[in-house]
């Protein structure tokens, strides 16, 4: 077996990853003693061919940009809608510093008639004479919240 393996690995068609596995499958398989091991993974690892490995860590670093690329855009977004009310942004989806809206709690009062939260990059004004537990913007909540811009009146 270590003529074999020193026949493929002076060849050079191999991957370090793969002839280090086979070698290490072959010595626990007694295939292979100690010393042919190590000889064999030091000549793998000294006749490396760059060509042979390159597909092989062009893939892996192509996979890591991805992914890199993937968390900069989720911490980019968590970042944006973190500072989303502030207040500074001016013009189109200025929030103005008002709360966001959240879900109702089943408990507070906070979305009484004439509430205004922020949502999705929106201003809403409640002008549902009771809790509103809507959210602002979807579907079908047309009446009971209304796009407001500061300053000026509800449309209701």
């Amino acid at each position: 077996m270590y003529d074999s393996l020193w026949q493929i690995i002076t060849a050079g068609d191999y991957t370090l990853t793969d002839i280090v596995y086979k070698i290490n499958v072959f010595w626990a398989q007694g295939q292979l003693s100690e010393s042919e091991k190590n000889d064999l993974i030091a000549l793998a690892q000294s006749n490396i061919s760059t060509d042979q490995e390159k597909p092989e860590l062009e893939a892996t670093v192509t996979s890591l940009a991805e992914r890199v690329s993937a968390l900069e855009e989720a911490v980019a977004a968590l970042q944006g809608s973190s500072s989303g009310g502030d207040g500074d942004s001016g013009g189109s989806g200025d929030t103005g510093g008002y709360e966001e809206w959240t879900a109702w709690d089943g408990v507070s009062d906070k979305y009484q008639y004439g509430a205004i939260v922020s949502h999705n990059g929106t201003l809403w004004i409640s002008t549902y004479s009771g809790q509103n537990v809507w959210e602002p913007g979807a579907v079908g909540t047309e009446t009971l919240w209304q796009e407001y811009t500061e300053g000026t009146e509800s449309e209701g």
